[in-house]
């Protein structure tokens, strides 16, 4: 059970994008979040920031190295 549980949430946190944007939750209200809820969000938009600068640079030719 506990592995079949873990399989779950990890599918479920895999295609958290895709589940808001058909439900229509594309913006989140920090305010409404736990603090555990706010740390990950944090996290997500400084991954989110990273991988923009990281496709930019890409795009302007310079090498991921």
């Amino acid at each position: 059970m506990e592995n079949a549980g873990r399989a779950f949430l990890d599918a479920v946190r895999k295609s958290m994008r895709q589940m808001r944007a058909v439900i229509g939750a594309t913006t989140i209200d920090p305010k409404l979040l736990t603090a555990a809820e706010r740390l990950q969000y944090e996290g997500y938009l400084r991954r989110e920031e990273t991988n923009a600068a990281i496709l930019t640079l890409s795009k302007n030719g310079i090498p991921i190295e």
